[in-house]
């Protein structure tokens, strides 16, 4: 068997065991790849999960208890993931977990989906949708069918969420609900 057969075969083998305990923290900052991934290559098999690395606009790892790689259709459906975005200093920027994920290696997309949780690391701002779509050619980050986003003691409701993946800006449209504390009084001149 060569050696590329017996690395799917591995990797269904890992799709095949019972469920999976909660993703961990990643432990290691992404690395570069050597050159756009054409095939499973860049999938590393650790400790019954599946490591995913890449670097395209900006590095991230991805780490995932079950997935089923197409060749054909160049893409990887993962379930119960935890991505990591960082920028090229090897600073993390975002954490996303979904408990599914398709990986579209030559459109360099990752598209979440059920109860997806975005978390950026320096302010914790927390993005939630059932779907959430990260573009690696344009680094937009946009989610849909509900999307709540809280920042401190505001929390923001809609349809739909765009931002990039910085989450420097954030505009949530659909049906708009904002919920926030004032501190003080807005109208108390202070006199």
């Amino acid at each position: 068997m060569n050696r590329p057969s017996r690395y799917l075969l591995a990797l269904a083998l890992l799709g095949c065991s019972s469920a999976p305990p909660p993703a961990p923290e990643p432990t290691a900052t992404p690395t570069a790849a050597a050159s756009k991934p054409k095939s499973a290559s860049n999938f590393l098999t650790e400790a019954g999960k599946t490591i995913i690395r890449t670097k395209k606009g900006r590095p991230w790892l991805m780490e995932a208890f079950k997935v089923h790689y197409r060749d054909a259709q160049q893409q990887a459906q993962l379930d119960n993931v935890d991505w990591t975005l960082s920028d090229s200093s090897g600073k993390k920027l975002i954490r996303i977990q979904a408990p599914k994920a398709v990986y579209r290696i030559d459109s360099e997309r990752v598209e979440f989906a059920g109860g997806v949780q975005a978390r950026r690391f320096d302010t914790r701002d927390l993005i939630k949708a059932n779907k959430m779509t990260w573009d690696g050619k344009t680094g937009v980050l946009q989610g849909s069918q509900g999307v709540s986003w809280d920042r401190g003691k505001t929390h923001v409701q809609g349809d739909t969420a765009t931002t990039t993946d910085k989450l420097e800006r954030i505009v949530v449209d659909g049906h708009v609900k904002i919920t926030t504390v004032l501190e003080g009084d807005p109208f108390d001149s202070g006199r």
